[in-house]
């Protein structure tokens, strides 16, 4: 049986969850120091696995899971393509993640707002959210230290 809104809620969290990787992934290619390299390339891996949990449960609800990012991530990324041309280094890098992730917690916490989200829905989602203000502070210490 579908669950239309609980599905299309769970996609765009998805889509966010897609742009997040991306966006590591971009910030990973820019950064110069191999801490922050290796800092990115972890959380990309982890808003992978974020985003694998979040499509099994699209799929288990009788959805279709996304699979791009939004239309706004994609300009954010030309955006930091241009920027990292201009300024390839950490502090660019650093400030492109922050900006990403401060909208998918915001993507994060309008999810979990919605009743039309299931009781096992909200608690995978509820489950990242500790993941993602942990990354939030470490992006922080990580901009002090650039």
């Amino acid at each position: 049986m579908k669950h239309p809104p609980e599905i299309a809620i769970l996609n765009d969290v998805l889509e966010s969850l897609i742009d997040s990787t991306d966006g590591y992934e971009k910030a990973a290619e820019i950064a110069k120091r191999d801490t922050f390299q290796n800092f990115f390339t972890r959380r990309a891996a982890a808003r992978r696995a974020m985003a694998a949990a979040v499509r099994n449960e699209i799929v288990t609800l009788g959805g279709k899971p996304e699979d791009d990012g939004t239309i706004l991530a994609s300009a954010h990324r030309v955006f930091m393509k241009i920027s990292a041309a201009i300024q390839d280094n950490d502090e660019a890098a650093i400030e492109a993640v922050e900006t990403g992730e401060e909208h998918l917690r915001m993507t994060f916490e309008q999810a979990l707002e919605r009743s039309e989200l299931s009781p096992a829905s909200k608690s995978l989602l509820s489950n990242f959210q500790g993941e993602l203000r942990a990354d939030g502070r470490l992006i922080d210490h990580l901009e002090e230290t650039a």
